[in-house]
């Protein structure tokens, strides 16, 4: 396997085809974030996205999107907004990721939305969660007899705030997609103001953030593009909802709400009218994202596993990063424990701060 790297912004067409031809053939990679025009987007708005390319009898079988940091190390292409990331490859590539590394010119790769079955990475793994999905492809009647007795109270339950919503508010409107750029930048007001709330990293407070989501809006192929849809009551925004599409997945991204509304769970109505909207067109699955919340719980019917962990091989960097994770052990352990513990609230701040930059 011979291995070279090319700046993101300089994917050919005859690359792109080739990506595009491997990502739609394995149904393992169906997720939009595996799409060439992700880390296209991505590239447009960063400098630091690279591609490695894998090839083989004069042929490319495999792609390697990454974002470069500082000596030598790397993370997935859209940083922490990244649910999913790995390697697209064909089938049957004979790769190992050490070699992969190499021949990158990388020490260190860190994941934590790696696709548990790119057994390549198996070793690195610290640990392995499940990104929640709804399976719609076999319809919404499907869908709501697939729920448990909870799962079915909380239907119902959602069908009576609904109904209260119009009754008090006014006649619900949902659109699936919207191209109003003013709705796209209240999606990222409330999304803001709810990480201020919750005491979260505000990710749209970056510009290459905002820049991203408004390039993916803007974007709309049967390959790729992005998905805002919205909930009015009346002439009240209830809810918007931002989503990525791939041909048969849809990936939900950045569900936002009307805060004064909250009674009535208008995000979650939109789901529901999103999950109906996806079923009549006859999409697989809608991904929720890692992590298992109230909401989620209420409608997913399967999930994928993804891993996290760090490919590191031997490297100066790497021993430093090492010495840094035992000294932080060992403050978290002794008696300066309590002195140690607004500097070192600072400095984890930062370094959640630091996984969008």
């Amino acid at each position: 396997m011979k291995y070279s790297v090319i700046p993101g912004c300089e994917l050919t067409p005859d690359l792109v085809a080739r990506w595009s031809d491997i990502q739609r053939a394995d149904q393992a990679l169906a997720s939009p974030y595996f799409r060439p025009e992700f880390t296209q987007t991505v590239a447009a708005v960063r400098d630091d996205v690279l591609v490695g390319l894998m090839q083989a009898g004069g042929e490319v079988v495999g792609f390697f999107p990454f974002q470069r940091g500082r000596g030598g190390s790397s993370r997935p292409v859209g940083l922490a907004l990244s649910d999913y990331h790995g390697v697209i490859a064909a089938p049957d590539a004979q790769w190992t990721a050490t070699a992969l590394l190499r021949g990158c010119g990388l020490t260190r790769w860190e994941f934590d939305h790696l696709p548990a079955w790119q057994r390549q990475f198996a070793g690195w793994h610290d640990a392995v969660s499940d990104s929640p999905i709804i399976e719609v492809e076999q319809g919404m009647d499907a869908f709501e007899s697939s729920r448990d007795k909870s799962g079915r109270k909380q239907l119902r339950e959602a069908k009576r705030k609904k109904e209260k919503l119009a009754e008090q508010i006014g006649p619900l409107t949902f659109t699936l997609h919207t191209t109003n750029r003013d709705l796209l930048r209240q999606m990222m007001t409330w999304k803001s103001e709810q990480c201020r709330r919750t005491g979260t990293v505000d990710f749209f407070a970056l510009d290459w953030c905002r820049q991203l989501i408004e390039r993916i809006h803007s974007v709309r192929t049967p390959e790729f593009g992005g998905l805002l849809a919205c909930l009015h009551a009346g002439d009240t925004l209830a809810a918007l909802h931002f989503a990525m599409y791939s041909r048969r997945v849809w990936h939900s991204w950045f569900p936002a709400y009307n805060h004064e509304l909250e009674e009535y769970s208008p995000g979650f109505i939109l789901l529901l009218e999103m999950i109906q909207a996806a079923s009549n067109q006859k999409i697989q699955y809608i991904d929720l994202g890692k992590g298992i919340s109230l909401y989620k719980k209420r409608v997913m019917t399967g999930g994928i596993p993804v891993a996290e962990g760090c490919l590191a091989i031997p490297s100066f960097g790497n021993r430093l990063r090492v010495w840094r994770q035992k000294a932080e052990e060992w403050g978290k352990q002794s008696y300066f424990k309590p002195l140690l513990r607004l500097p070192g609230r600072l400095i984890k701040n930062r370094e959640r701060r630091k996984k969008y930059e």
